[in-house]
């Protein structure tokens, strides 16, 4: 029994744990070599007190890194806070600018709805602007056609103008029975003027024929039988100048029959009738045939 108090009692399982742990530690490991760096930083010499305070270091040097890292996720929360105020104020100006754009987008919109109802407009004043130059073309003489019925003399040109105003007055008073418009009233007063002006120097040209006619010799042209033509439209003037146009005719004739009885033709060819008045069948014969082609 004595002898066995003598022999030493082996190692407790608790300090074969912690060798156990020990000796399976790898050292080689980067943790235990980064571990141990940072712990030769605030780990003095390797005293006896130092290594019964080493747990109470490490725990005053993790708060001392908790703090740190505090301090420092503290500035960064300020400079996220920042960018959070810079982030709302571009959201605000942001929003500004879609208010802006929607705005214009707005207003240019209205611009086009505006524009495009101006170009139908527009169109519709085109077509509209023809039909009128269309329409005044048609119903209206043109300066020129107004120059030659109250400045020219008479003539062929003259006639067919007065013609166009007689077409231009009878359709406008045919549509007047249908459209009671104030420019078609504006326009029968107007060719009814000219028409006016254009009967009245016609006549008076008519009547300056007819003196002629009854003094000199030669027929009636063809451009005063186309103006008794157009007179017809002025019954009293085509009247007159009709009684006016036998009496030169009949007064010319009666010169040229006296001439004829008296003195013959040109030179003395034919000879006169007055020379066969002792024979009266030839007499009478000569001045009949005389008659017949003078009318002829």
């Amino acid at each position: 029994g004595g002898a066995g108090d003598g022999i030493p009692a082996g190692p407790s399982p608790a300090i074969l744990k912690k060798v156990k742990k020990v000796l399976d530690t790898r050292i080689e490991a980067p943790e235990l070599s980064v571990a141990l760096k940072e712990l030769s930083q605030f780990y003095g010499s390797n005293t006896l007190e130092n290594r019964r305070n080493l747990r109470t270091s490490i725990e005053r040097r993790g708060v001392q890194v908790s703090k740190s890292l505090v301090e420092v996720f503290g500035e960064v929360m300020g400079q996220l806070s920042k960018v959070e105020s810079d982030v709302a104020g571009l959201a605000e100006c942001t929003d500004r600018m879609q208010q802006r754009v929607k705005a214009a987008h707005a207003t240019t919109s209205q611009i086009v709805r505006i524009t495009e109802q101006l170009q139908r407009k527009e169109t519709e004043s085109s077509a509209h602007r023809a039909l009128v130059e269309e329409f005044l073309a048609h119903f209206r003489l043109t300066p020129g056609e107004i120059q030659v019925l109250k400045v020219e003399p008479v003539s062929e040109q003259y006639l067919e103008v007065l013609a166009r105003v007689a077409d231009i007055q009878g359709q406008c008073r045919q549509l007047l029975r249908v459209h009671h418009k104030t420019a078609l009233m504006d326009l029968v007063d107007e060719t009814a003027s000219l028409q006016e002006t254009g009967y009245d120097r016609l006549y008076r040209w008519m009547q300056q024929q007819c003196a002629l006619l009854g003094s000199e010799e030669g027929d009636v042209t063809p451009l005063v039988r186309k103006g008794m033509v157009s007179l017809k439209g002025r019954a009293a003037l085509y009247k007159v100048c009709l009684e006016d146009l036998g009496a030169s005719r009949r007064q010319a004739m009666f010169k040229k029959f006296v001439t004829a009885l008296t003195k013959g033709g040109p030179g003395g060819v034919p000879r006169p009738i007055e020379i066969h008045a002792h024979d009266p069948l030839r007499y009478v014969g000569d001045m009949l045939a005389w008659l017949h082609q003078a009318l002829a």
